[in-house]
């Protein structure tokens, strides 16, 4: 699957946009909202949070899958999650995993490939996600970013797909760990 395409670019829209407006802006996310002519002729306004796109790693080293556990202040609960960061605007998918893989885990990867991306939440974010898998892993330095208070947890690849079934869950491990189950990742 190919890394070069963009990111994050809308496409056309089917139906004509009267104005769209930006209401909110932190550096981290923008928010506003389309006003939209709908195929009945009637206007709505659709809201929507833009952000960048991520780079989920599926990490697997000698027959064990890496996780991280972090605790998320959003919904107050910590959680064994994939490791995952930003991608940013000169990285593909790849490369912003290997750098977050290094960063979070302490893992350099020797192979890196994209399995999937796609859009997430449709019906509210404009945001885009990576799943990549990081194979050939050779020990680095962990570099944790100031708000990153997570500790590297590896769970063997036979139980990769309970771990991340298990609540508190997210999206993000659950798609790279189906993901990885799909291309057979989780049999070696």
């Amino acid at each position: 699957m190919s890394d070069d395409h963009h990111l994050s670019t809308l496409g056309e829209p089917e139906w004509p946009i009267i104005e769209s407006v930006t209401e909110y802006e932190t550096g981290w996310f923008t928010g506003g909202y389309d006003l939209v002519e709908q195929p009945d002729g009637s206007e709505k306004r659709y809201y929507w949070a833009e952000l960048p796109p991520a780079a989920v790693i599926v990490a697997v080293t000698d027959g064990e899958l890496l996780f991280v556990e972090q605790y998320r202040p959003t919904i107050r609960e910590t959680q064994y999650e994939l490791p995952a960061g930003i991608v940013e605007p000169d990285e593909s998918f790849c490369e912003a995993a290997a750098r977050e893989l290094q960063e979070e885990v302490g893992f350099h990867p020797g192979e890196t490939e994209l399995l999937e991306d796609f859009w997430c939440s449709t019906g509210l974010l404009r945001h885009r996600r990576g799943i990549v898998l990081a194979t050939d892993l050779s020990e680095a330095d962990r570099t944790l970013d100031s708000n990153e208070f997570l500790v590297p947890k590896s769970v063997p690849v036979k139980e990769a797909l309970s771990v991340a079934r298990a609540q508190p869950t997210n999206d993000a491990t659950l798609e790279g760990v189906l993901l990885a189950k799909e291309k057979g990742v989780l049999e070696r």
